[in-house]
C-alpha cells in the first residue's frame, strides 16, 4: 500500500479532532432529565374536619392536574402520597411514615391548625419541607426553618374582622365581646382581634374562652349577653359555632353585628343548618372562588376557570386555599428545582418566589418572609337572604354590599 500524502494526514487529524470536540460539546450541553419527585400530603379525611380536609386536598390535586396539563412540571413526574389523619399525634406519625417509607422531601397539609402544628414541628425537626395550605395558627411557621404557609395567619384574620368592624360597623362608644376556642387556632385569631382593637381604639368588653370538646353553648351565650357589647367576634369550629350562635339568636341578645372567622361561620353547613337565623352574620376568612373577578389579573381569571374544571365545580374556601398552595409549588417552585431536588433545594426555590397581588386565583400574591406568605388574601363575607354567603369586604373583592 502506498504512503498517504502529509496533507491527507492533516485532513484526517482535523476531522477526528472536530468529531471529538463536537461529541464533547454535545455531552457537556445535555441536561439530565428531572428525577421523579415524591411528596406527601396529610389531611383530615374523616372526623369533624373531614369536609374541609377533603376540599383542600381536592384543590391541591386540581392544581397538580392543571400544572401537568399545561406542561408546567417540565417533564418531572410528581407522585403524591396521601395520608389521612384526625389527631395531632396522627399527623406527627404520618410525617415520620412519609419520610421513612417513601423518602419524601416535601409534605403538604393539613387544613386544621392543631394537626398542622404537630406536623410542622415534626417535619421541621427532620429537615423536610412542610407546606401548609390552609391552617392559620401563627405558631405553625414561627421559629422554624423548613415550614412554609401560603394562606393568611390567624392574626391576619383577627385583624381583618376588627378592620371591617371599624370601617363598616362602627357605632360611637361601642365595644366587642370575643368568644374563642382555647387552642392554637382560636387563640391566634382572638389575639389578633385584641391587638388590632387596641390599635384601632376599640374596647373589648370581655373575652370568653372555651374547650370545643366540652362546652355549654347556653352558658356561653349568657356570658355574651352579660358583656353588653355592640359586636361579637367569634372564633369557633363548626359544631360549637352553630350551637353558640343558635343560643345567641334564641336568647335575643342585642348585637349590632356578629363577625365569625374561618372553620365555622363561613362554611356552607353554618347557613344550611341555621337557615334564616344565619342571615346577617359576617365571617372573616380566606377567599373562595366567587370573589370579584376585578381582584384577579387576566392570567389569574383564566387560571380560575381551569381550576374549576379540574376541581369539578365551584371552589370552596378550602379548595381555593389548597389550589393556591399547590399552584405555588407546581408552577412557581418546581420549575426552579435542579434535576435531583432535595429539601434544601425546595426551600431555596420557595424563598425566591415573588408573585404580585392579584396573580393567584384568590386575589392574593406570594412572597415568603420567615416561611409566611405576606401577600395572602383575606376577606369578609356575609350570610345574605337565601341564605347565601357573599363577599362584602374589602371593596376590591366584594360582590355585594353588607346588609
Amino acid at each position: 500500500m502506498g504512503k498517504l500524502d502529509p496533507r491527507a494526514y492533516r485532513k484526517i487529524a482535523f476531522v477526528l479532532a472536530a468529531a471529538v470536540l463536537l461529541a464533547a460539546a454535545a455531552c457537556s450541553s445535555s441536561t439530565p432529565p428531572p428525577q421523579p419527585l415524591v411528596m406527601g400530603a396529610i389531611y383530615p379525611l374523616s372526623g369533624s374536619q373531614a369536609q374541609g380536609g377533603k376540599e383542600e386536598l381536592g384543590g391541591l390535586q386540581a392544581a397538580l392536574a392543571v400544572a401537568r396539563r399545561r406542561g408546567d412540571l417540565g417533564g418531572r413526574q410528581v407522585q403524591l402520597h396521601v395520608m389521612p389523619v384526625e389527631t395531632p399525634e396522627g399527623a406527627a406519625g404520618a410525617v415520620d411514615r412519609l419520610i421513612d417509607q417513601y423518602h419524601v422531601q416535601l409534605i403538604a397539609g393539613t387544613y386544621g391548625s392543631t394537626l398542622a402544628e404537630a406536623a410542622a414541628a415534626r417535619a421541621d425537626a427532620r429537615h423536610v419541607v412542610y407546606w401548609e395550605t390552609g391552617a392559620v395558627a401563627d405558631d405553625i411557621t414561627q421559629r422554624r426553618h423548613w415550614v412554609f404557609r401560603t394562606v393568611a395567619t390567624g392574626m391576619n384574620l383577627g385583624r381583618t374582622a376588627v378592620d371591617f368592624t371599624k370601617s363598616a360597623l362602627l357605632t360611637p362608644g361601642g365595644s366587642a365581646v370575643i368568644v374563642n376556642v382555647n387552642d392554637v387556632y382560636g387563640r391566634s385569631v382572638a389575639d389578633g382581634e385584641v391587638a388590632e382593637a387596641a390599635a384601632q381604639g376599640l374596647r373589648v368588653a370581655a373575652r370568653i374562652e372555651y374547650d370545643p370538646l366540652h362546652y355549654d353553648a347556653d352558658a356561653i351565650a349568657r356570658q355574651v349577653g352579660a358583656a353588653h357589647a355592640t359586636w361579637l367576634w367569634d372564633v369557633s369550629y363548626i359544631a360549637d359555632g352553630i350551637a353558640i350562635w343558635r343560643q345567641v339568636h334564641e336568647q335575643g341578645i342585642p348585637l349590632r353585628a356578629a363577625v365569625g372567622t374561618s372553620s365555622a361561620f363561613c362554611m356552607d353547613e353554618f347557613g344550611t343548618t341555621l337557615g334564616s337565623a344565619a342571615v346577617g352574620v359576617f365571617a372573616a376568612d380566606k377567599p373562595d372562588g366567587t370573589i370579584n373577578p376585578s381582584a384577579l389579573s387576566p392570567a389569574a381569571q383564566a387560571l380560575l376557570a381551569q381550576a374549576r374544571g379540574a376541581y369539578g365545580g365551584e371552589l370552596t374556601i378550602p379548595a381555593v386555599a389548597g389550589f393556591v398552595g399547590g399552584w405555588t409549588l407546581f408552577h412557581d417552585v418546581f420549575p426552579r428545582l435542579p434535576a435531583n431536588a432535595n429539601a434544601a433545594a425546595i426551600r431555596t426555590a420557595a424563598q425566591a418566589v415573588d408573585e404580585p397581588a392579584g396573580s393567584q386565583i384568590n386575589g392574593g400574591g406570594v412572597r415568603f418572609e420567615a416561611g409566611q406568605n405576606i401577600r395572602a388574601a383575606t376577606v369578609v363575607g356575609q350570610w345574605q337572604p337565601g341564605p347565601v354567603m357573599r363577599v362584602v369586604y374589602p371593596a376590591g373583592y366584594a360582590v355585594a354590599a353588607p346588609l
